[in-house]
């Protein structure tokens, strides 16, 4: 008898679990309706998404089952009794999930640590005011949730007292279905560009469903080069992106003028000396120096993004997803612009090439050579010599009916030699004492940095030479008098200058892995120093402005403003989608990690966990993140 009711309740129970999974899709596939547009979706994305709300749906669906019912029944308790402990779980999840709809409809992103925190922080107040009406709608929704739960109890307890042949295996095996129907589509989508598929993706929360590009790649059934500069099929244009928020005024100048920007990865800031870059620091002398300029991220990929286009790379994958140029790169070729990069480390991956200089002729996307120093010393050369083509450039009408003049070039020149911090041995001579190569295994909290250091600065006084290479055949070119030169960095490298043991960069948000030096020079502009806070989200806004004749104010496509422009940066937002944080401007570093926890340090990466958060000013700061997605 005990046996047989065991079995008629959990019979109960996976009836409900099966019932309650349907209702947390229902909720799930709601999130995509709320949204700015559906123009990306066909009949696969839609068969991908329901395949992908059930099967995620499933997963949450059997927390209570496994952690509530399965207990309670096992310890005799029958369906009334275990499915009433399961029911209470269900309500806490399907409310939960549709307050997080509502989250997600606002700020783009799931409940995490940054909404905790503004519910729970000084000024929580001000945001979350809500009239009784909208208490009363909130009571309601509860309590219809509640009926619904508990209707669904009351029907697999009648459900379960009627023949129903097989239920276990067809109940699993149809979950199991649609959980490899959903997964096969991502994998497929993933090696194919498929954008309905991935888009759908980011609306479920916590769902991180598989890739094998790599798999596939090696099996031979997809080229992973390809792949990499492979654009995503059109979807139905830039989807859920604003970019630009207006379309843009332009009044381009009768004489354009040239842009050069001269990357460094992973450049410290503290090696902005004359003795380490006398070159750099020479042209600095007849331009604008900034000595407070932070990065976009503390990696390359965040920190090239936020430089071309004034965003940051929280919205990479949508940037990718809608094929959107950014608005720097995609002006200059309607004004006519000739456009190169000279990358020493390949652009395929991360796939630079697609994402910023998609549908340019004859882009360099790899250079030749065995070593980092061979290749950076390549692209110096490969850069002087389109110059002779550059200066020849006769009138040519613009596109779009710009007047004729000469025709303008834009240059990248990325190097990679302090990323890399490897180079010949006879150009390790300047400073001293230096190891000959970087050894990981013997850096420690405690251990002097001077030798690591100066083997980096070395790489670097080496950039500077080729830096200065360039300078000069611009000069020889006579291209001063109408070239902008940008000299920066992606991101920064540490050398453990917060003494808690971090060496290089992607571990943390301080100055040392997110500052960098940063050079601005117009042959219009006089030398200046400037010591307020600048960002890499002005450099793409202060040349749409002052050198392609953009008229919008900078906020219409950026998140950054005029590099001369003083008003405080507060809030400075580093890092990607699911690792960034927010910089205050008394130093302070708001982190908000992967699993969506926030940890608050002072400057020097000291923990402060009693940091006073003003959740008003998180709100705002999080609102303006968001700002380029469509309402």
């Amino acid at each position: 008898m005990a046996k047989r009711n065991l079995r008629q309740t959990l019979r109960t129970g996976f009836i409900y679990l099966l019932l309650s999974t349907v209702l947390l899709a229902i909720v799930f596939f709601s999130y995509i309706l709320r949204s700015a547009s559906l123009d990306f979706m066909d009949i696969g994305g839609w068969l991908y998404f329901v395949c992908s709300c059930l099967s995620h749906a499933a997963l949450f669906a059997a927390v209570p089952f496994l952690l509530l019912f399965l207990p309670a029944a096992l310890l005799g308790a029958g369906p009334k009794t275990s499915g009433g402990l399961m029911c209470a779980g269900e309500v806490l999840l399907v409310v939960g999930f549709i307050i997080n709809g509502f989250v997600y409809g606002l700020y783009h992103f799931h409940i995490n640590g940054l909404v905790i925190s503004m519910l729970t922080g000084p000024g929580a107040s001000e945001i979350f005011v809500f009239s009784p009406w909208i208490y009363l709608k909130g009571t309601l929704y509860i309590l219809a949730v509640i009926g619904l739960c508990a209707a669904l109890l009351w029907l697999s307890i009648r459900l379960s007292h009627r023949p129903l042949p097989h239920l276990w295996r067809n109940g699993l095996l149809s979950l199991l279905a649609v959980t490899l129907l959903a997964q096969g589509m991502h994998v497929y989508a993933a090696a194919t560009m498929k954008r309905s598929v991935l888009e759908a993706t980011g609306f479920l929360p916590y769902y991180f469903p598989i890739r094998m590009n790599s798999t596939l790649d090696r099996w031979g059934l997809i080229d992973g080069d390809k792949l990499s500069l492979m654009q995503f099929d059109d979807g139905g244009g830039e989807g859920n992106i604003a970019y630009p928020l207006n379309p843009l005024n332009v009044r381009p100048s009768d004489e354009p003028l040239n842009i050069v920007i001269f990357g460094v990865d992973s450049w410290n800031y503290r090696t902005m000396t004359r003795d380490c870059v006398p070159n750099i620091y020479a042209l600095a002398d007849s331009a604008e120096l900034y000595t407070d300029h932070w990065s976009s991220s503390n990696g390359t990929r965040g920190g090239l993004f936020g430089l071309f286009t004034g965003v940051s790379s929280y919205y990479w994958d949508s940037f990718e997803r809608g094929n959107i140029q950014p608005m720097l790169v995609s002006e200059m070729r309607r004004q006519g612009y000739q456009i190169q990069a000279y990358p020493s480390a390949t652009f395929a991956d991360p796939p630079f090439a697609k994402m910023f200089f998609a549908g340019i002729e004859g882009l360099n996307t790899d250079t030749e050579g065995k070593t980092v120093f061979d290749r950076d010393c390549q692209i110096t050369r490969n850069f002087i010599a389109d110059l002779d083509s550059y200066a020849s450039s006769s009138a040519v009408q613009s596109a779009d009916g710009f007047p004729p003049s000469r025709k303008p070039f834009f240059s990248f020149l990325f190097y990679d030699l302090p990323h890399a911090i490897q180079i010949p041995k006879d150009h390790l001579y300047h400073f001293q004492p230096s190891w000959e190569y970087a050894d990981y295994m013997e850096l420690g909290n405690d251990d002097d940095p001077t030798p690591f250091f100066n083997l980096y600065r070395n790489c670097v006084w080496t950039v500077d030479s080729l830096i200065g290479e360039g300078i000069r055949a611009l000069k020889e070119h006579d291209l001063m008098k109408n070239t902008v030169i940008v000299i920066t960095g992606d991101h920064g490298q540490e050398f453990n200058e917060n003494h808690k043991n971090y060496w290089g960069h992607w571990a943390n948000y301080s100055r040392p892995q997110a500052g960098v030096p940063m050079v601005y020079y117009d042959p219009r502009h006089p030398h200046a120093k400037f010591d307020h806070r600048t960002t890499h989200y002005d450099i793409s806004a202060t040349l749409l402005h002052q050198v392609l004749g953009v008229q919008n104010p900078a906020s219409d496509f950026s998140m950054g403003s005029d590099l001369q422009d003083p008003t405080p940066r507060d809030w400075h937002v580093v890092g990607n989608d699911l690792f960034y944080a927010f910089i205050l401007n008394d130093g302070t570093i708001v982190e908000k990690r992967g699993a969506g926890n926030i940890v608050i340090f002072d400057s020097v990466m000291n923990r402060l966990d009693d940091y006073p958060l003003n959740a008003k000013q998180l709100n705002d700061a999080i609102l303006r993140l968001n700002r380029f997605y469509k309402k």
